[in-house]
């Protein structure tokens, strides 16, 4: 992701959910996420499941909705009906935003 990121020549703003993998992009995190953990895969794949962390371990499904859904609605209000609020928002200090709504991340500068 960095590595993309550093070449994307166009305007640009990378913000991490920390403590988040793959499956907290989805609905029901908490429970796909289990789910795939305790599943059986071939060999050259059991390394997946064991380098998971259990969901207790991660961030709640809760957050990541909350990261995602904000974001993503910030973005398009900014962007494509160029609300000035939204502008600011994403200018600002999105990390400090976030964390008072619970939200732990990290700003990639």
């Amino acid at each position: 992701m960095y590595e993309l990121f550093e070449r994307t020549p166009s305007a640009k703003q990378m913000v991490i959910l920390r403590r988040a993998d793959h499956y907290h992009f989805l609905d029901n995190v908490e429970e796909v996420h289990e789910t795939v953990r305790a599943t059986t895969f071939p060999k050259d794949l059991a390394w997946m499941t064991e380098a998971m962390r259990p969901i207790a371990e991660l961030c709640s499904g809760a957050e990541a909705h909350l990261f995602v859904r904000g974001l993503t609605l910030c973005h398009l209000d900014a962007v494509l009906k160029r609300q000035e609020q939204a502008r600011r928002f994403l200018a600002g200090d999105i990390q400090a935003e976030l964390t008072a709504r619970g939200v732990d991340v990290r700003v990639h500068k």
